[in-house]
């Protein structure tokens, strides 16, 4: 049994996340209701609305644009019951006018069958208060400004992909290893002083789609040794069979110190964020049309076996080697390597278990079970304090799962749900409300909020976020019924990253800045060029079905 007082997680979100167009901007009468982070047994419970005035009925909808009229008793409005294993209640209920205050006084939790006359008196959650940092938005507070950027007329096209695929290709092959008798033959030697496997494995899609564009059989025979080392990466015994070691371990961001191990030395744990995106890599490389040996088939195969064992609950995935915590990432990206796993493996005549299938809609669904009412995923399923908020916080985690849930979307088949259209509308709005007006020369340009200052990880000034955040939008907009603004905007980020994000002085540095931050010593997994290369020819493609 538990009280919440109304006005401790209750909140209006902007106007446009429920159904009203994006300009003008106008006050909507909506109010959401949302509490996260409920730490209760997994039942089923009432769930009671008490009415600062008694009224005859209340507005209600479970998703903010569907309402149907709910009977009041006096002051109480019964509710359908909730699942209390999400550790959310989440709701929307109309006030009546756009100005009028919230009808709502307080939210009481009880056992089924009772009625709030018989509850004894409940204690007050008081874990947070909610504030989903509308206030603090820059995006809302310069709508005026904003807006206009955000219209196709003046927007750049694929041209601009195309020059700056290009610069990064040069780049990634530059620095291939090339040597047949170098342990790293093929791999890419990174600016951060790692010879990293998922580095590697974006290169061979890269370098892929480099022959097929050109018929240069040099970049055939490239992206065939980048694959080549990919596989020394992955275990080959015991309870780490055919999990990928992450070559970068200690702290990272700052001045920390941080090891590069080599592959002269013992593989390290299984990491099983690089696991699934190297399977995700590798399936788009014969995607792009590097054929298949019955070699790179069985380490597909031994990658999905991997990710099936380190299930540790239904939908709940391992990030890493002996992790315990139910990291919403990871369950996309499990969803996503087993559903590719499968589907590869069997377009090419393989077997493939069903378990995989299985256990992949368990990590599909329970991704998408954790997303908050303003589209966000908080690192940690139902955590409180990653999350919640329109900034930098969660910059990189929305684009590290919300990519490869859109993957999972669509090797389950699933896109076309009305939930899942619902969850990718309210991921993109998430983006637009965390944007940022760049003022600097030479002109005004539109990036992500980032952690200007202080210590920590700073994953948010990460370049790489923009590439994925133009990606997943890009895809939004293919996918659903709203191709804008999302497409604007993911062009209007790759704009601010060629315009203030280009590196032209330093050729011992990659094309593109690592970061926002050029104070900061970065040393993080996340600066990829290659990577951004494949970012870059998924938006070419999508330009092109648009």
């Amino acid at each position: 049994m538990l009280c919440f007082r109304a006005g401790d997680f209750i909140t209006k979100l902007p106007w446009f996340y429920h159904g009203s167009g994006f300009d003008p901007p106008t006050e909507s009468d909506v109010f959401s209701f949302e509490v996260n982070g409920l730490d209760l047994p997994a039942e089923r419970l009432a769930l009671t609305l008490v009415l600062a005035e008694p009224c005859d009925s209340l507005e209600v909808s479970r998703d903010g644009r569907h309402f149907a009229e709910c009977l009041s008793r006096g002051a109480l409005v019964p509710m359908a019951p909730v699942d209390s294993s999400t550790g959310r209640i989440r709701f929307y209920f109309r006030s009546g006018a756009p100005g009028a205050t919230s009808p709502v006084a307080e939210v009481y939790l009880h056992p089924l069958g009772t009625r709030l006359s018989e509850v004894p008196a409940a204690p007050v959650f008081d874990g947070y208060v909610r504030d989903i940092g509308a206030a603090q938005s820059e995006a809302l507070n310069r709508w005026d400004e904003l807006w206009p950027m955000l219209q196709p007329a003046g927007a750049p096209d694929r041209g601009l992909l195309h020059e700056m695929r290009g610069a990064l290709l040069s780049w990634a092959a530059a620095r291939q290893v090339d040597d047949e008798t170098d342990p790293h033959f093929g791999a890419v030697y990174s600016e951060e002083d790692k010879y990293d496997f998922r580095d590697a494995a974006a290169a061979a899609v890269a370098f892929t789609r480099a022959w097929r564009e050109t018929g240069d059989g040099a970049w055939h025979d490239r992206a065939l040794a980048a694959r080549r080392y990919v596989y020394r990466g992955q275990h080959d015994e015991g309870e780490r069979l055919g999990g990928w070691a992450h070559m970068v371990s200690g702290e990272w961001g700052g001045d920390h110190q941080t090891n590069f191990t080599r592959i002269t030395q013992p593989l390290p744990p299984v990491d099983g964020v690089d696991t699934a995106i190297i399977i995700n890599l590798l399936c788009l490389a014969i995607d792009a049309a590097l054929e298949p040996e019955e070699e790179d088939l069985r380490r597909l195969r031994l990658g999905a076996g991997w990710m099936l064992r380190s299930e540790l609950a239904p939908g709940v995935f391992a990030h890493h080697e002996g992790a315990t915590h139910d990291c919403q990432n990871s369950n996309a990206l499990a969803a996503m390597a087993l559903s590719r796993a499968y589907n590869t493996l069997c377009r090419f005549g393989e077997d493939a278990p069903d378990e995989w299938l299985e256990a992949a809609h368990r990590g599909f669904a329970h991704f998408l079970e954790g997303q908050e009412a303003i589209g966000v995923w908080p690192y940690r399923f139902a955590e409180i304090g990653r999350g919640q908020r329109f900034g930098q916080q969660n910059v990189p985690d929305q684009g590290m799962g919300l990519y490869h849930f859109l993957a999972a979307c669509d090797e389950l088949g699933l896109t076309h749900r009305t939930d899942v259209q619902e969850a990718l509308k309210r991921a993109a709005r998430w983006y637009l409300c965390t944007l940022r007006i760049d003022d600097r020369e030479p002109g005004p340009t539109l990036d992500l909020q980032y952690q200007c200052e202080g210590g920590g990880l700073l994953f948010s000034s990460f370049t790489w976020c923009r590439f994925m955040a133009a990606a997943v939008l890009l895809r939004i907009a293919r996918l659903t019924d709203e191709p804008e603004p999302w497409r604007t905007l993911a062009l209007r980020l790759m704009e601010h990253v060629r315009a203030k994000l280009w590196n032209e002085s330093d050729p011992e540095r990659a094309p593109v800045v690592s970061s926002c931050r050029p104070d900061i010593t970065l040393q993080s997994w996340i600066a990829a060029a290659e990577w951004e290369a494949v970012l870059l020819s998924e938006m070419i493609d999508g330009l092109s079905q648009s």
